[in-house]
């Protein structure tokens, strides 16, 4: 498929924009002659991450079929072009795609506040993951409920306290639409039931803090009642998961 060369550009800076991010998140990992699956790879972000650390393969999955013109442009802005033939993409997700083939890891970063049905996607990535020290590495963010969860260009919580009919009016088709169809209102302890009925083992876990927790105190009276405030006030979660057979 012919790319359009500013298209290009621009998401081949949005790709290599990420690195500090992933730094953060998933930098003590060692990628290093490994087989990578990145479940939500998007444009690629994770996938040019990995390949710049050594790994001997990676596959990425997604609902959206996956350009890899993105890809080679920033391994060859990096000089990495010879790597090319180290990256698959797949489209589907772990529920549907058939067998890929084994990995000694999996990584997703920030796609699972968007997956359906949490506890099959979970246990879905058991049967690619046969050997023992194979992990699951997860970041997750902005939750749902938290002051950023909207996705959109609105005020910290307005999602949850302002009218749908207020919201529509102000962002654009596109962003209505995710914002209607794209999240799944996970909250932490949605995810870590999602865990317990996987089967899998919780082997760390970090929390991130909203970043507008400074102004709950001034916005809860506009909040629905009936809503935690664990769930308000936590942006994210970062977590190590394995299968009792990679024990």
């Amino acid at each position: 498929m012919a790319v359009d060369e500013k298209f290009l550009r621009e998401v081949t800076a949005y790709i290599q924009k990420w690195d500090g991010h992933l730094d953060t998140y998933f930098g003590t990992l060692d990628l290093t002659g490994k087989r990578v699956l990145v479940i939500g790879a998007g444009w690629g972000t994770e996938i040019l991450w990995i390949l710049r650390r050594g790994a001997a393969h990676v596959v990425g999955i997604d609902p959206r079929s996956g350009e890899r013109a993105f890809v080679e442009n920033a391994l060859a802005q990096h000089g990495m072009s010879a790597l090319a033939d180290r990256f698959t993409f797949l489209q589907g997700t772990v529920v549907n795609v058939g067998d890929i083939g084994r990995f000694d890891l999996v990584m997703s970063n920030n796609v699972f506040e968007h997956v359906d049905a949490l506890s099959a996607n979970l246990a879905a990535i058991a049967p690619l993951l046969p050997d023992k020290e194979a992990r699951v590495h997860i970041f997750a963010d902005p939750l749902f409920y938290s002051s950023q969860g909207h996705h959109l260009p609105i005020g910290a919580w307005e999602h949850l306290s302002q009218t749908q009919e207020s919201i529509r009016a102000r962002v654009t088709p596109n962003q209505w639409r995710e914002y209607r169809t794209g999240m799944n209102g996970m909250t932490l302890t949605d995810f870590l039931g999602a865990v317990r009925e996987a089967g899998m083992i919780l082997l760390d876990l970090a929390v991130r803090p909203d970043p507008n927790l400074g102004r709950f105190p001034e916005l809860r009276d506009t909040l629905p009642s009936a809503m935690k405030p664990m769930d308000l006030c936590l942006s994210g979660l970062r977590c190590t998961l394995a299968f009792p057979h990679n024990i």
